[in-house]
Protein backbone atom coordinates (compact mmCIF):
# COMPACT_ATOMS: atom_id res chain seq x y z
CA UNK A 1 0.00 0.00 0.00
CA UNK A 2 1.46 2.88 -1.26
CA UNK A 3 0.61 6.40 0.74
CA UNK A 4 3.30 8.89 -0.50
CA UNK A 5 5.66 9.05 -3.34
CA UNK A 6 9.24 10.80 -3.01
CA UNK A 7 10.82 12.53 -6.21
CA UNK A 8 14.44 12.84 -7.16
CA UNK A 9 14.33 15.96 -9.34
CA UNK A 10 17.49 15.88 -11.78
CA UNK A 11 16.54 13.59 -14.85
CA UNK A 12 13.21 12.72 -12.73
CA UNK A 13 11.41 15.87 -13.13
CA UNK A 14 13.97 18.49 -13.64
CA UNK A 15 16.29 17.90 -17.00
CA UNK A 16 19.92 18.03 -16.29
CA UNK A 17 22.01 16.77 -19.67
CA UNK A 18 25.67 18.84 -18.88
CA UNK A 19 27.16 16.53 -20.82
CA UNK A 20 25.06 16.84 -23.46
CA UNK A 21 24.90 20.20 -23.86
CA UNK A 22 29.03 20.32 -23.61
CA UNK A 23 29.23 17.56 -26.67
CA UNK A 24 27.30 20.43 -28.57
CA UNK A 25 29.61 23.19 -27.83
CA UNK A 26 32.64 22.42 -27.08
CA UNK A 27 35.36 19.58 -28.41
CA UNK A 28 35.37 16.37 -26.89
CA UNK A 29 38.88 16.93 -24.54
CA UNK A 30 36.93 20.16 -23.07
CA UNK A 31 33.74 18.04 -22.17
CA UNK A 32 35.75 15.41 -20.48
CA UNK A 33 37.85 17.87 -18.80
CA UNK A 34 34.98 19.62 -17.54
CA UNK A 35 32.75 17.00 -16.86
CA UNK A 36 36.02 15.66 -14.54
CA UNK A 37 37.12 18.90 -13.40
CA UNK A 38 34.13 20.47 -12.75
CA UNK A 39 30.96 18.77 -12.85
CA UNK A 40 31.80 15.34 -11.38
CA UNK A 41 34.15 16.46 -8.57
CA UNK A 42 33.93 16.59 -5.10
CA UNK A 43 33.98 20.32 -4.62
CA UNK A 44 30.78 19.89 -6.93
CA UNK A 45 29.40 17.55 -3.97
CA UNK A 46 30.27 19.96 -1.68
CA UNK A 47 28.27 22.54 -3.01
CA UNK A 48 25.48 20.11 -3.02
CA UNK A 49 25.94 19.86 0.55
CA UNK A 50 25.50 23.78 0.90
CA UNK A 51 29.38 23.25 2.65
CA UNK A 52 30.68 26.27 -0.38
CA UNK A 53 28.29 28.14 -2.20
CA UNK A 54 27.62 28.24 -6.36
CA UNK A 55 30.21 31.30 -6.31
CA UNK A 56 32.77 29.44 -4.31
CA UNK A 57 32.70 27.01 -6.93
CA UNK A 58 33.49 28.30 -9.75
CA UNK A 59 36.03 31.12 -8.28
CA UNK A 60 37.88 28.06 -7.21
CA UNK A 61 37.50 26.46 -10.79
CA UNK A 62 38.74 29.42 -12.34
CA UNK A 63 41.99 29.75 -10.12
CA UNK A 64 42.75 26.30 -10.58
CA UNK A 65 42.34 25.88 -14.62
CA UNK A 66 43.00 29.31 -16.14
CA UNK A 67 43.79 27.76 -19.58
CA UNK A 68 39.99 26.84 -19.24
CA UNK A 69 38.41 30.20 -17.97
CA UNK A 70 36.42 30.86 -20.98
CA UNK A 71 34.87 27.73 -21.00
CA UNK A 72 34.22 27.43 -17.14
CA UNK A 73 32.38 30.98 -17.62
CA UNK A 74 30.36 30.10 -20.21
CA UNK A 75 29.04 26.80 -18.16
CA UNK A 76 28.89 28.39 -15.58
CA UNK A 77 26.30 31.00 -16.80
CA UNK A 78 24.79 28.30 -18.72
CA UNK A 79 23.60 26.02 -15.80
CA UNK A 80 20.36 27.29 -14.81
CA UNK A 81 19.22 27.53 -18.40
CA UNK A 82 20.02 23.28 -18.06
CA UNK A 83 17.87 23.14 -15.67
CA UNK A 84 14.01 22.89 -17.01
CA UNK A 85 10.95 20.60 -16.39
CA UNK A 86 10.85 17.44 -17.78
CA UNK A 87 7.26 17.83 -18.99
CA UNK A 88 5.62 14.85 -19.53
CA UNK A 89 6.54 13.64 -15.95
CA UNK A 90 5.42 16.97 -14.42
CA UNK A 91 2.21 16.79 -16.10
CA UNK A 92 1.87 12.99 -13.83
CA UNK A 93 2.25 14.72 -11.02
CA UNK A 94 -1.16 16.69 -11.02
CA UNK A 95 -3.39 13.02 -11.33
CA UNK A 96 -0.60 11.14 -8.47
CA UNK A 97 -1.80 14.54 -6.32
CA UNK A 98 -5.32 13.58 -6.36
CA UNK A 99 -4.62 10.25 -4.30
CA UNK A 100 -0.76 10.78 -2.79
CA UNK A 101 1.45 12.28 -0.59
CA UNK A 102 3.68 13.93 -2.76
CA UNK A 103 7.26 14.89 -1.42
CA UNK A 104 11.07 15.97 -2.89
CA UNK A 105 14.45 13.97 -2.14
CA UNK A 106 17.06 15.53 -4.12
CA UNK A 107 20.76 17.04 -3.87
CA UNK A 108 20.61 20.62 -5.30
CA UNK A 109 22.81 23.63 -4.62
CA UNK A 110 20.90 26.73 -2.89
CA UNK A 111 20.97 29.05 -5.39
CA UNK A 112 19.99 26.36 -8.06
CA UNK A 113 17.02 25.12 -6.33
CA UNK A 114 15.85 28.25 -5.38
CA UNK A 115 15.91 29.85 -9.12
CA UNK A 116 14.11 26.04 -10.24
CA UNK A 117 11.55 26.99 -6.84
CA UNK A 118 10.84 30.33 -7.87
CA UNK A 119 10.57 29.70 -11.60
CA UNK A 120 8.55 26.18 -11.90
CA UNK A 121 4.83 26.33 -9.91
CA UNK A 122 4.33 22.33 -10.23
CA UNK A 123 6.69 23.02 -6.76
CA UNK A 124 3.22 24.01 -5.56
CA UNK A 125 1.72 20.59 -5.52
CA UNK A 126 4.46 18.97 -2.99
CA UNK A 127 3.66 18.32 0.56
CA UNK A 128 7.55 18.42 1.78
CA UNK A 129 10.90 18.44 0.60
CA UNK A 130 14.45 18.20 1.79
CA UNK A 131 16.87 19.43 -0.31
CA UNK A 132 20.44 18.47 0.20
CA UNK A 133 22.20 22.06 0.43
CA UNK A 134 19.25 23.12 3.44
CA UNK A 135 20.35 20.12 5.45
CA UNK A 136 23.94 19.75 5.30
CA UNK A 137 23.73 15.96 3.72
CA UNK A 138 23.67 14.38 0.32
CA UNK A 139 22.64 11.12 -1.10
CA UNK A 140 23.22 8.65 -0.37
CA UNK A 141 24.12 9.23 2.87
CA UNK A 142 21.31 7.51 5.32
CA UNK A 143 21.18 11.30 6.98
CA UNK A 144 19.18 13.37 4.56
CA UNK A 145 16.92 9.92 4.20
CA UNK A 146 16.08 9.86 7.77
CA UNK A 147 16.00 13.91 7.91
CA UNK A 148 12.85 13.46 5.50
CA UNK A 149 11.18 10.77 7.07
CA UNK A 150 11.03 12.34 10.57
CA UNK A 151 10.59 15.31 9.06
CA UNK A 152 7.50 14.40 7.78
CA UNK A 153 6.75 11.32 9.64
CA UNK A 154 7.14 8.85 6.85
CA UNK A 155 6.12 5.46 7.31
CA UNK A 156 9.06 4.23 4.69
CA UNK A 157 6.89 0.65 3.58
CA UNK A 158 4.13 2.99 2.24
CA UNK A 159 6.59 4.84 0.24
CA UNK A 160 7.71 4.64 -3.16
CA UNK A 161 11.08 6.43 -3.91
CA UNK A 162 11.94 7.23 -7.15
CA UNK A 163 15.59 8.48 -8.14
CA UNK A 164 17.81 7.82 -11.32
CA UNK A 165 21.01 6.94 -9.75
CA UNK A 166 21.29 3.24 -8.08
CA UNK A 167 23.42 4.02 -5.27
CA UNK A 168 20.67 6.77 -3.74
CA UNK A 169 18.36 3.78 -4.91
CA UNK A 170 20.69 0.90 -2.71
CA UNK A 171 20.04 3.52 0.71
CA UNK A 172 16.29 4.05 0.06
CA UNK A 173 15.72 0.19 -0.40
CA UNK A 174 18.05 -0.28 2.89
CA UNK A 175 15.23 1.82 4.72
CA UNK A 176 12.45 -0.01 3.39
CA UNK A 177 11.37 2.26 1.03
CA UNK A 178 9.72 0.83 -2.20
CA UNK A 179 11.91 2.00 -5.09
CA UNK A 180 12.03 2.58 -8.77
CA UNK A 181 15.40 3.22 -10.50
CA UNK A 182 14.39 5.16 -13.31
CA UNK A 183 17.15 4.93 -15.70
CA UNK A 184 15.17 6.74 -18.57
CA UNK A 185 12.79 10.18 -18.00
CA UNK A 186 10.58 8.58 -20.37
CA UNK A 187 9.52 5.22 -18.31
CA UNK A 188 8.50 7.30 -15.37
CA UNK A 189 4.45 6.51 -16.11
CA UNK A 190 5.28 3.20 -17.25
CA UNK A 191 7.13 2.32 -14.07
CA UNK A 192 4.78 3.94 -11.73
CA UNK A 193 2.07 2.07 -12.69
CA UNK A 194 3.40 -0.79 -11.79
CA UNK A 195 3.52 -0.02 -7.97
CA UNK A 196 0.32 2.14 -7.92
Amino acid sequence: MVESIIFDLGRVLINWEPKKYMEKVFDVQTTKFLLENVFNTEDWNLMDKGIIDENALWEKKLKMFPKYKNEILHMKNKVFELLTPITENVEILYKLKENYRLYILSNFSQNAFKYIYEKYDFFKLFDGLVISSHVKSIKPEEKIYQILIKTYNLNPSKCLYIDDKLENINTGKRLGFKVIHLKEPKLLKSEIKKYL
